[in-house]
């Protein structure tokens, strides 16, 4: 049987969303798009995709936890690790979910897309699916580069740093907060209010620094 689309809206939808309950199928069998019981039981590939994204969100915000001090040599798990290793674990969650949900097949991810996409906001557009494309790219792209050309990257003009981090966070942001169930919701609103705490501490730190 095939299980509801994970994929469709952006990243990790596929475990904070749930629109559809943690079970998708047996949330068919109860409704059309009815929502059940978050402990019901899941399947090993549900497991695989949700988790997949639950890690690679946790290891994104780490990254940008450390993100003032990566330039400071001796710091573990340093903004690099994090970033590298979440990159890893969300293509992963990407090849789960697209292996798992769509059958290897654009056009299904894409039409599963657009019918969630309406069902949420009431516009049938598959667009979504493109902008988790992009991301995909841009978050890899990134590391890439910070692998390979570190200075490089590190001074990179503060602009080019301000687009890729406000589209990821705009891509998480709807994942959790606009598209996401109430579990997904409340990740989210957790990651920024942990995000914003640590860098006020952190700006509060370097003040006093300086004094």
């Amino acid at each position: 049987m095939k299980r509801a689309n994970f994929l469709a809206l952006p990243i990790s939808e596929t475990i904070l969303s749930a629109r559809q309950g943690v079970y998708p199928v047996a949330a068919k069998k109860l409704a059309p798009y009815g929502r059940v019981d978050y402990f019901t039981r899941m399947s090993g590939a549900d497991w695989a995709i949700r988790l997949t994204a639950f890690m690679a969100l946790a290891c994104y915000v780490g990254a940008l936890a450390k993100w003032p001090d990566r330039r400071e040599p001796g710091a573990w798990p340093s903004a690099l690790c994090l970033w590298s290793l979440g990159l890893g674990i969300f293509l992963a969650h990407f090849v789960c979910a697209f292996h798992f949900e769509h059958g290897w097949s654009h056009s299904q991810a894409l039409a599963a897309t657009a019918r969630q996409t309406a069902k949420v906001t009431g516009t049938n557009t598959g667009v979504g699916l493109y902008f988790n494309y992009a991301f995909t790219l841009v978050w890899l792209g990134d590391c890439v580069w910070w692998h390979l050309a570190k200075r490089s990257h590190e001074a990179r003009p503060a602009w080019l740093g301000g687009v890729t981090h406000g589209f990821m966070a705009f891509m998480w942001f709807n994942a959790t907060v606009v598209f996401g169930a109430p579990l997904g919701q409340s990740l989210g609103w957790a990651a920024l209010a942990v995000l914003a705490a640590w860098h006020l501490l952190g700006h509060r730190r370097n003040k006093l620094l300086k004094t």
